[in-house]
């Protein structure tokens, strides 16, 4: 099949709000061959990531009367976003190859092709609402979000600082990988990626982490194949690290719950250097499944998988667990890079229902975890209702838990990634990384 016809398939396939982008891609990805791999990643994501302007856009030249199926909706917008996104492909050969997934609908096909051929002509002359007259229209259309987010954000921040995250939240996120220092260092680990043609450079902040240029595929590389490297975005690794502090004495027992895929499950493994005991849990055994595969292929040997749900009122091993680490299911906005499709697929009232989830899975971990304890709470989104919000109303319920403060635990951070209350938290446009946040409570 084509780039184009593949990528067609996943745009439509992403219509179903349980679908998801990344598996997704990688699944129809076997289908192409490696140098046709780059074309189709930008166009699956960057048609996803600009599908609200390219529909704007769309909209000035298609009669409102017209009602268009699901699939030429898609193929629109897979031509549109070739004609005002990608200099380097030809106006006559995008309008050509998308006009052709039209086929053999004769009529389909003209009515794609006279489409396009305007927006081609006069797509630039359009002029986007004033983003400070207007600023829900605005930014919304201009950067391609939906308006209630865009006005949660504005209420939460305000403008400057949501145009910003909007932009950032935009660009392609760098390739972040975690080094398996239980197999290698990082710099024996850059100068083996050097040889196989990919250039690594070292993260900001975690000791672990690489940014990698140059690989199209990755799980092609006989380093992935040897367990060297875990991608991970260098967000996700610093969480780890709130969990094992470097100075602290090594603890015996180690909990992670809504555990998969196991990328900070592996990372707790290494830092403890395979001994001790790290558990990790989830809801399903095929998410159990993920996290065993991980940890064969990185030469992890001290987890643990257990089926359950974090919601249980009985978990026997958090009664002796040292540190749990308790990464809830969230909105995912920090992701928006790597993660297009989010912004499309969540609604306002599961934002809250989220919160409302997470704050039960907080509470039923404090009830059952020792004095002493610790529990570090950690999402990956920029919502305040699901971060700072769940800690404060947890604290309400569970007085006796006090923040241990981040910048106590990683001194070597820069201190913008700490906030005033002790917690960490990160955001794209202010930290070259996923958005994050992390609180470490202490049961007293």
């Amino acid at each position: 099949m084509t780039v184009r016809k593949v990528a067609l398939d996943c745009l439509e396939k992403l219509q179903h709000p349980n679908c998801r982008i990344s598996p997704l891609v990688r699944q129809a990805s076997q289908q192409l061959q490696p140098v046709d791999l780059k074309l189709f990643h930008e166009l699956v994501y960057g048609t996803t990531r600009w599908r609200g302007q390219l529909d704007w856009v769309l909209s000035n030249f298609v009669p409102q009367r017209f009602r268009l199926q699901k699939r030429v909706q898609n193929i629109l917008r897979l031509g549109a976003y070739q004609l005002l996104h990608l200099d380097r492909i030809p106006v006559h050969a995008a309008i050509y190859e998308t006009v052709e997934l039209a086929k053999p609908k004769v009529k389909t096909a003209r009515f794609i092709n006279a489409v396009l051929r305007n927006v081609s002509r006069q797509g630039d002359e359009l002029s986007f609402p004033d983003p400070v007259e207007d600023p829900l229209n605005g930014i919304s259309i201009a950067l391609s979000y939906p308006k209630w987010l865009i006005k949660r954000w504005i209420s939460d921040h305000d403008l400057g600082w949501t145009t910003d995250f909007c932009r950032a939240s935009n660009l392609v996120a760098p390739l972040t990988a975690r080094v398996n220092t239980l197999k290698i260092s990082r710099q024996d680990l850059i100068e083996q990626l050097a040889t196989e043609g990919v250039n690594a450079q070292p993260t900001a902040i975690s000791p672990e982490g690489i940014y990698l240029t140059g690989a199209n595929d990755l799980e092609r590389l006989s380093v992935h194949a040897e367990g060297f490297f875990q991608v991970q975005d260098e967000a996700a690794q610093m969480v780890s690290h709130l969990v094992l502090p470097e100075q602290a004495c090594q603890p015996q027992s180690v909990v992670d719950l809504c555990a998969a895929p196991g990328g900070k499950t592996t990372h707790l493994a290494q830092l403890m250097g395979n001994r001790g005991r790290v558990i990790a849990m989830d809801v399903s055994g095929e998410k159990i499944k993920l996290i065993e595969q991980n940890c064969q292929r990185l030469g992890v040997r001290n987890v643990e998988t257990v089926v359950g749900s974090a919601l249980d009122s009985e978990i026997d091993f958090l009664s002796f667990a040292d540190v749990v680490l308790v990464d809830v299911p969230c909105s995912g906005f920090g992701t928006l890079r790597r993660h297009p499709d989010i912004r499309w697929k969540k609604k306002p009232n599961q934002i809250s229902e989220l919160a409302e989830l997470q704050l039960q899975i907080l509470c039923n971990v404090a009830r059952q975890i020792q004095r002493g304890g610790v529990i570090v709470y950690s999402t990956c989104t920029i919502e305040v209702e699901e971060n700072q919000k769940v800690v404060t109303q947890f604290q309400h319920q569970y007085p006796n838990f006090i923040v241990d403060p981040a910048s106590e635990i990683l001194p070597s951070t820069k201190h913008d990634v700490v906030t005033t209350e002790g917690y960490w938290q990160t955001f794209p446009h202010l930290h070259y990384m996923d958005g994050s946040f992390a609180a470490r409570l202490i049961k007293t």
